[in-house]
């Protein structure tokens, strides 16, 4: 019990909590002033690590219970870039074989504000899609695939 003592405490004061992690979508990342003053601005914020920039893409971890992802994205925005898209990652239930996984690109290509089926991997059961925010959330894209003879077992954080 003596041993727990130190790890309990940490979990009590909220140090061990749950990081997420955003991957929003924009052109104008490939411009390095650009990328700095945002990598900067999202590094400020209490909570917030910027993990990984490409030309289009820019990868967030954070800590839910002190930063949200409203408040992510307004700085993103603030800094002068549009958020074309946000990517999501799921498991899949009963991908077993490439029909599967044509046929559950085919129907997710379909749903509104999804704007490209990146990946879908029957070998690994993972999933990859980008996505207008402003159209959809990625709650709505699990909901359309748990209504197919698909599951989503569990969002999967990005890869960075």
């Amino acid at each position: 019990m003596r041993s727990l003592l130190p790890i309990i405490l940490l979990c009590l004061s909220g140090s061990l909590s749950a990081k997420e992690r955003l991957v929003l979508l924009a052109d104008g990342l490939n411009k390095e002033d650009v990328s700095t003053q945002v990598q900067s601005a999202l590094n400020l914020i209490e909570g917030a690590k910027v993990l990984q920039i490409t030309p289009k893409s820019i990868t967030i971890e954070f800590d839910p219970t002190k930063v949200t992802e409203a408040s992510l994205k307004k700085t993103f925005t603030a800094s002068g870039l549009t958020i074309t898209g946000q990517k999501a990652f799921f498991k899949i239930k009963g991908l077993v074989c490439s029909s599967c996984s044509n046929i559950l690109t085919s129907l997710l290509a379909k749903e509104k504000g999804v704007i490209y089926v990146n990946s879908i991997s029957h070998l690994n059961g993972q999933v990859a899609i980008s996505f207008d925010p402003e159209e959809t959330s990625q709650a709505k894209i699990e909901a359309a695939v748990n209504k197919t003879r698909y599951q989503v077992l569990e969002p999967l954080p990005p890869k960075s």
